[in-house]
């Protein structure tokens, strides 16, 4: 099966075989293989599927490693996708006759322990193998298995489901080419058959798909029609609750600068999940028209869908039926793990005048094959390219080196985003210092302003108070007072004091004159007792005091109004003053006027 060469293992010729990478291992499982016995089942069988070949991307070493429990028996032509650290296997050619498979199993990397999701005896999906399959949903939602199209043998259909096409292939009776798909939900564990919609693929073998995100993938190139002609068509298919929209990219349709891919079939993909782009598609190698070498490397952008080629020697791209892997060593790094494959078909006489396709495969120091890609001025680039021999030789070091010359790269990076918050931190500080001196200096002029301002206001009342003004011009200062609001706001401090004061002296005035009111309001009580004697002589007194009272509180309202007057000359008018004293003290006031004037008729 595999041997040891110089002391360290190494992989063996591999052919329609299958690879994964979970974490930093790629595990190869599968496939045609030497030692393999084409038998339904036997013990030199299970001893091929129960070993999985492991190549360690940090230090580019093959291994292989015993699994556990009960692997599929479809071997060739096997789908296979990851999620987490399981690998998910479906269906396959099982190597003899024209026996297929449909079962799906999982291989928990931790434990390399096999498990049977669903048996091959489950007849609500095709036995088929040489389609493809991804995963479809994001994480947090229920995960779900897409399986597409492939090669089944009509004889263990035992559905067929009316959105789908089933073509004769030519030359086998007992096999047909079909586009069916289905879709498995791990939560539930439970197959489903979708609705499609738009424009579905034809029935289609040996093509590849990948998963773009987690509702959307692409499929390109593959064997189609009841001959197997290779097609170049590119699809894109979208999954949204259980139907599948299709959607046939045509070469006028989107930009490609004239490059777009040739028919081929048995090609290999990847995708490259990079921070520098977006998801770019990878294809290496396949067979075109007449069963020819494509000998291509392309890469698609699945953003503008732009086709770009990169040069790669032929003995990576002149395979098909192999695998392409990729490893992201850093955001401008990728390493392209090529394992397996076939380099050519022949027809051999088998006997009785039977003529069959031989395939012989990639073998000695090109089975594993190792390419990297570099990210540049916003393009791939080619970088290094090592076969068998060199991997274990040059791998490990190449990988330390280009992460050192990343490292070394941040550093600079670093450094330059450092230098460059300094010098915004320098002109920061140098911008603070401008904005303090800018606001010291509108701070010098706003007093400058102030003592401007409180000069005038001082010199207005100086001049109010040093000459006689009628009442109309006296009000037109005070208009002209009132309406400068910045000047008031100014003087607010010193007129809220002065008002203080004025109110607090106007205050105590009334209080004395109110306790005289109150003396002088006793010592008339006693006389206006003794005038209650009659009737007559009451309605008299009565009738004397009130008009007495109308013609002092005339008296007094018009000494109020001069009071007024000569108060605002000092710049703080009585009808200011009331009001700031509140409604405590102008009820007293005007029981004090009512009360004076009262007495002054009885003193008349």
């Amino acid at each position: 099966m595999d041997s040891k060469a110089e002391g360290q293992y190494q992989l063996e010729w591999r052919y329609q075989n299958t690879t994964a990478v979970v974490g930093e291992v790629l595990y190869c499982w599968g496939g045609d293989q030497e030692g393999l016995d084409w038998s339904h089942d036997s013990p030199t069988k299970r001893q091929c599927t129960s070993a999985i070949d492991t190549f360690n991307l940090l230090s580019g070493v093959w291994s292989s490693q015993p699994t556990r429990g009960t692997p599929p028996l479809g071997i060739i032509g096997v789908s296979c996708t990851t999620i987490n650290n399981n690998i998910y296997y479906f269906g396959g050619y099982c190597g003899h006759d024209t026996c297929y498979h449909n079962s799906l199993n999982c291989l928990d990397t931790l434990t390399l322990q096999w498990k049977e999701l669903q048996s091959t005896n489950n007849s609500s999906v095709t036995k088929r193998g040489y389609g493809g399959m991804i995963v479809m949903g994001s994480e947090g939602e229920p995960q779900q298995l897409l399986v597409i199209g492939g090669v089944a043998p009509i004889s263990t259909i035992t559905q067929y489901h009316h959105q789908f096409k089933y073509v004769t292939t030519a030359g086998v009776y007992d096999l047909v080419r079909t586009n069916e798909q289905n879709i498995y939900n791990l939560s539930s564990g439970q197959w489903t058959v979708p609705s499609v919609s738009g424009q579905c693929c034809p029935p289609t073998s040996h093509f590849i798909s990948e998963r773009i995100n987690h509702i959307k993938g692409i499929m390109y190139g593959g064997a189609v029609t009841n001959s197997g002609i290779p097609t170049n068509s590119i699809y894109l298919f979208q999954l949204s609750h259980n139907t599948i929209n299709w959607e046939c990219l045509k070469q006028g349709a989107v930009p490609n600068d004239g490059l777009w891919p040739k028919e081929t079939w048995g090609h290999a993909s990847t995708i490259i999940n990079g921070v520098s782009t977006s998801p770019t598609l990878v294809v290496i190698g396949g067979l075109g028209n007449n069963n020819q070498p494509v000998n291509d490397c392309l890469l698609l952008e699945t953003n503008q869908y732009n086709w770009m080629k990169i040069p790669l020697p032929d003995p990576v791209t002149g395979r098909y039926c192999h695998t392409v892997s990729s490893f992201v060593l850093d955001p401008n790094h990728v390493f392209l793990i090529v394992v397996g494959g076939g380099i050519k078909r022949e027809q051999k006489h088998v006997g009785g005048g039977v003529m069959e396709w031989i395939n012989i495969p990639v073998t000695d120091s090109n089975i594993t094959m190792v390419v990297e890609l570099v990210f540049n001025d916003g393009q791939w680039l080619l970088g290094l390219v090592l076969d068998s021999v060199n991997i274990p030789l040059l791998y490990e070091q190449i990988l330390k080196e280009r992460r050192k010359e990343f490292m070394t790269d941040k550093v600079k990076e670093l450094q330059v985003i450092n230098e460059s918050l300094r010098h915004d931190l320098q002109v920061a500080r140098i911008n603070n210092q401008s904005l303090q001196e800018a606001l010291l200096e509108t701070q010098s002029l706003s007093e400058t302003q102030l003592l401007e301002t409180k000069t005038l206001l001082t010199k207005r009342k100086r001049d109010q108070e040093d000459s006689p003004h009628s009442d109309n011009s006296k009000k037109l200062k005070t208009d002209e007072l009132e309406e400068s609001v910045e000047e008031k706001q100014i003087m607010t401090g010193e007129y809220e004091e002065l008002k203080a004061v004025v109110a607090e002296l106007y205050i105590t005035e009334l209080l004395e004159e109110k306790t005289q009111v109150e003396e002088q309001l006793k010592e008339k009580q006693i006389i206006i007792d003794n005038f209650k004697t009659t009737v007559s002589e009451k309605d008299a007194y009565i009738s004397k005091l009130l008009k007495g009272k109308s013609q002092e509180q005339e008296r007094i309202t018009s000494q109020e109004e001069q009071s007024i007057k000569e108060t605002s000359s000092v710049e703080v008018q009585f009808n200011y003053l009331i009001p700031s004293m509140g409604k405590r003290y102008a009820s007293k006031f005007e029981l004090i006027f009512t009360t004076i004037g009262f007495l002054m008729l009885l003193k008349n």
